[in-house]
């Protein structure tokens, strides 16, 4: 079997041939996006209760759905918001659920909320639950009016809604959304005193305006023959039927129509619950997301000529591509990609000059094999392209050729042996079929752990892992198969010593005496070996200490993203000015193309991991500016993050980079768990003081809001009384008259528009104002009414105006932002000293926990060394079975040990934090760094020559060995090269740790494995002298006492 491909020519042929087939079927069909896809595992639950208090929301709503919720098993953690009228469940699934599982848990989310509304009180909506999209936006396109005229926002929504149905349409689209439409309504604005002069108060006007608005079905006529529906006429069809609705009769008998105490009027609602802007020119924004698992540059394309074709029909309004994603897809892959191509001109040029030129084509010829082999692997698991999957294959490349390096090498010392091409073949694949397949094993199960890791860490990395699972074990089928084949049909005779380098490698009998005189160094002090080959991983081990912690970097991209929060109860008036200042801030440096903001929510999601929860709240902002290049981008935020802070003191401005990895709110989190509001709100103050005077902090914040400021009416319970008024009629009253009330509706096509009727605009915008309401006299309707400061008085006090909760316990968690582009750990651990310091003591019940960063990173690593531990096992026991042997196993683990120390050397050297990254390139090297000391040490065992004895024959195997060895490891490291040239922030880390763990590697290949072997030969030799000794001693005493 092991010459099969070689005996039988069309059976390589085909092979070759279907395997070229199905890997360019693969490349033309396998999805393409910019980052790995997430399970939706995140979520809210949003619930309105109008007018009621932030206790009030949290007693009444949040504790009862949270309660419902916490008793599902899929739970991770629940974050929850009591607001002022609304209360926000932040749900996370656990993150070893599958994505079935997490299907599942959303499932029962439903089920437990369904369960709870009936207990909800009355005037609250039913609880909206929402999953996540996680990824960024497919396309976001801006519509806005003309420069230097005033927007007609009607008309931009319906525009809006338009595009979003032609995008929604379109095959592959996911779901769309539109930011920062008005909503559309007729409004109707009462005079309150006039009302009031009638009996009426606003509320019950809006009740007689719906009344008459008959478009409820009157039942049917039936008879024999036919059955007849029956309506009332009279259904609001235009402003003027609205204006026309009696509201009341005079003594004369005269009605009074609505036109005589209101203005009935066509626009948008005021003031806007959301609001975009693109260069401070109001916009309607609309965003489609690409289902995942598709490729994003065909769907683009035809996405662009829905877009273009809008455009074209649209006349007077700017149609703008804000973003889109497949721009970053190209520019991702092709940069890819093009590492790929250096990556494998420098692989073949160290095959070139270490083999020769024959042996570079044949060895050369795995590198296009194994990928169309992992492209068609890759098609097979039905994952798309994207930077994790084509780095895999960057990281897997000098990998996927270390087999055939060994085997071509093997059967080139045969043929100077002089056997025959078909004995040689079938000599080196007998010979090397176990310590190659142990060697693949071991590094499929040291990347094992990165692809089965979980969570949203292990879904965003995992395609690493198994593109290089795939391309290794794609390369070991290989090498026992089609390349022992071409080293056969293309051989080229009896490798001859003196031949020139292009034909045979480079070789030196110089450097060869040198390395021959350290063997025999070592071969005759093993302890040598040993100590030298540990000195750089100690080194390494020692070095790690020191090196800055990370869990993923910033990316560089030509955008960066801003947030504006100011104080909870600034209008949203108030955020379009302040945001306004902003836009002409930023476009005021060089290098700026585009400021976008969306008002009052979360904005349209540009990177995959922004996932933000925001609604109904007009003192947020938050949006995206984008640059000419990544360069500008890193240059400018750090001065501009300061200029901001100087220029906006009473709003937390941020202004950040992209970061990789699962989302996290901010880099710092300090949890604050207790019962008490006050206790905890006093707490949050005092940590905040700590954080705010960390250095690097740029902006603190906490949850928990206490002293907001409201407008308390104090009423005389018995005076309102004799006004026929009781408090929660007053309350509604008022809420009819500030907020409005409906009115029924009109249908203009298919767009209802409702109606609302609320008190005129300068009737409801000061305190001053709430004193002066008309309060209609149900006793005297004939009574001119009275005003509410006749019945008590009105003052400003602070309330608690939103309340949050940590898994049904309340907390006050306290968020620390940082400047751009720095370390959050080294920050940290600054903030700890100092609040140490700080004696800030706990009462009891009270609980201090580390969130933000800290706490993402030390979960994702604590899964990954979860999966690590079980496939540890496993890549010990393929060692032990390939060498049937528990100390040469032993030698074997502790290379892999002393690879990780090298790993962090090369982490230090390259000067790069200790990231996330890094250790997971650690972690992958241990089945890397050991191959070499397998295929040595199994030279070694199986070598005749050292079996006999003398240093020389160990001295022989060891260099036979070296060729292949340092050829591997040279083309492992050029395959890394582009990665550590290009110095990209994200790879750095990763390719250091790998690079200069497998570079040092060789060294312990080489030196500290012929060391161990020696050593262990002595211990091994002195036992059995030991034994023998014994055994002579016990046959002395046997015939001693024969004799007597």
């Amino acid at each position: 079997m092991s010459t099969l491909f070689f005996r039988y020519a069309r059976v390589t042929i085909l092979a070759i041939i279907l395997l070229v087939a199905a890997g360019l079927a693969a490349f033309f069909t396998l999805g393409r996006q910019e980052d790995p896809s997430l399970t939706q595992r995140y979520g809210n639950i949003v619930t309105v209760f109008p007018g009621a208090s932030a206790e009030r929301v949290e007693a009444l709503i949040t504790d009862p759905l949270e309660q419902a919720i916490l008793e599902l098993a899929e739970i991770d953690e629940l974050e929850s918001e009591s607001r002022n009228g609304v209360s926000i469940i932040q749900i996370s699934m656990r993150e070893d659920l599958s994505p079935g599982e997490v299907d599942e848990g959303w499932t029962l989310v439903r089920e437990q909320v369904d369960s709870v509304r009936p207990t909800l009180p009355p005037g609250a909506s039913q609880p909206d639950v929402t999953r996540f999209y996680m990824g960024a936006a497919t396309l976001v396109v801006g519509l806005t009016w003309p420069e230097g005229q005033e927007p007609n926002l009607a008309i931009l929504s319906r525009l809006a809604e338009d595009l979003q149905d032609r995008l929604g349409n379109l095959s592959g689209t996911d779901e769309t959304r539109v930011f920062g439409a008005p909503e559309e309504e007729i409004r109707v604005l009462v005079d309150p005193d006039a009302a009031a002069a009638l009996g009426l108060s606003v509320g019950e006007v809006a009740q007689l305006v719906a009344s008459a608005d008959s478009k409820t079905p009157a039942g049917e006529l039936r008879n024999g023959e036919v059955n007849l529906s029956v309506e009332v006429a009279g259904e609001f069809d235009s402003l003027d039927r609205i204006r026309s609705v009696p509201v009341a009769e005079t003594p004369e008998g005269d009605f009074v129509r609505l036109a005589d105490i209101a203005d009935v009027e066509k626009g948008v609602r005021t003031p806007a619950a959301t609001a975009s802007f693109h260069n401070n020119r109001q916009s309607v924004i609309v965003a489609a997301y690409l289902q995942p698992e598709l490729r994003v540059d065909s769907w683009s394309a035809r996405a662009m000529e829905v877009v273009n074709a809008f455009a074209a029909e649209t006349h007077g309004v700017d149609v703008e591509v804000l973003f889109r994603q497949s721009d970053y897809v190209e520019s991702r892959l092709n940069g890819l990609a093009t590492n790929l191509g250096y990556s494998a001109l420098i692989v073949f040029v160290v095959l070139f000059l270490m083999m020769g030129w024959r042996s570079a084509l044949i060895v050369g010829s795995a590198l296009p094999l194994t990928v169309l082999f992992v492209l068609f692997l890759i098609n097979i698991y039905d994952e798309p392209l994207h930077q994790m999957s084509v780095t895999g294959l960057v990281v897997a490349l000098g990998l996927l050729i270390d087999n055939a390096i060994v085997v071509v090498d093997e059967y080139r010392l045969m043929r100077g042996k002089g056997l025959p091409p078909l004995d040689a073949i079938n000599r080196s694949l007998k010979h090397l079929f176990a310590p190659l397949l142990a060697s693949t094993l071991t590094t499929v199960f040291a990347f094992a752990p990165i692809a089965l890791m979980p969570g949203s860490a292990g879904e965003f990395i995992s395609m690493i892992g198994i593109s290089v699972i795939f391309a290794v074990v794609s390369s070991f089928v290989l090498a026992m198969t089609v390349i022992p084949a071409l080293a056969g049909w293309f051989d080229g005779g009896v490798p001859q010593r003196n031949a020139p380098f292009w034909q045979e490698g480079i070789s030196s009998r110089r450097l060869t005496a040198m390395y021959r005189g350290v063997l025999d160094t070592i071969v005759a002090r093993p302890w040598v070996g040993l100590v030298a080959g540990i000195i750089l991983p100690v080194a390494g081990f020692f070095a790690a200490s020191t090196l800055p912690m990370q869990f993923f970097p910033p990316t560089d991209r030509d955008m960066f993203q801003v947030e504006m929060v100011l104080p909870a109860n600034t209008s949203i008036e108030e955020t379009e000015r302040q945001t306004r200042r902003a836009t002409d801030l930023i476009l005021a440096h060089d290098g700026v193309i585009d400021v976008v903001w969306t008002l009052g929510e979360s904005g349209p999601r540009t990177y995959y991991n922004v996932a933000g929860s925001q609604s109904d709240s007009p003192y947020f902002a938050t949006g995206f500016v984008r640059t000419e290049s990544a360069s500008i981008t890193r240059n400018l935020l750090p001065d501009l993050q300061r200029e901001v802070m100087e220029a906006f003191p009473q709003s937390r401005f941020l202004t950040l980079p992209f970061e990789q990895g699962p989302p996290i709110p901010a880099p710092i989190e300090i949890q604050l768990v207790g019962p008490d509001l006050a206790v905890l709100d006093d707490l949050g103050d005092e940590v905040r003081r700590v954080l705010s005077s960390t250095p690097g902090v740029t902006a603190t914040t906490a949850s928990l809001r206490m002293g907001t400021p409201v407008a308390r009416l104090d009423i005389d319970e018995a005076s309102a009384r004799m006004a026929g008024i009781r408090l929660e009629e007053l309350a509604n009253r008022l809420r009819a008259d500030f907020d409005g009330a409906p009115g029924g509706s009109i249908l203009e096509g298919v767009v209802e528009l409702p109606v609302r009727v609320i008190a005129r605009e300068d009737r409801r915008a000061s305190v001053s104002d709430l004193s002066a309401t008309t309060l209609a006299d149900r006793n005297d309707p004939s009574s001119l009414g009275s005003p509410l400061a006749a019945l008590g008085s009105v003052s400003l006090q602070p309330e608690v105006s939103n309340i949050s909760r940590l898994d049904g316990r309340r907390v006050n968690t306290v968020y620390g932002f940082i400047e751009p582009f720095t370390l959050p750990a080294p920050i940290l651990d600054v903030f700890l000293e100092r609040l140490d310091e700080a004696g800030i003591e706990l009462p009891p019940g009270y609980d201090l926990l580390i969130g933000g960063e800290a706490e993402s990173r030390g979960d994702a690593v604590g899964d990954l060394f979860g999966t690590a531990v079980p496939l540890l096992i496993l890549m010990v026991g393929s060692v032990v079975l390939a060498f049937n042997s528990f100390r040469y196993a032993g030698i074997v683990l502790v290379v892999g040990v002393l690879s990780v120390g090298l790993a962090m050397f090369g982490v230090w050297l390259f000067g790069t934090p200790l990231g996330f990254n890094a250790i997971v390139g650690s972690m992958g090297l241990v089945g890397l760094s050991i191959n070499g000391t397998i295929v040595v040490l199994s030279a070694l065992r199986t070598s005749d020559a050292v079996k006999a004895g003398g240093a020389e024959a160990i001295q022989d195997t060891v260099i036979d060995a070296t060729r292949h060895i340092v050829s591997t490891t040279l083309t492992t490291i050029g395959g890394f090269a582009p990665l550590l040239i290009d110095g990209d922030a994200f790879w750095m880390p990763f390719a250091s740790a790998v690079a200069g763990g497998v570079a040092g590697s060789a060294l312990l290949a080489l030196f500290f494995a012929p060391a161990a072997f020696v050593l262990l030969q002595r211990i091994e030799a002195k036992k059995a002298d030991f034994k023998a000794k014994l055994k002579s001693r016990a046959r002395s005493g046997s015939l001693i006492g024969a004799a007597e």
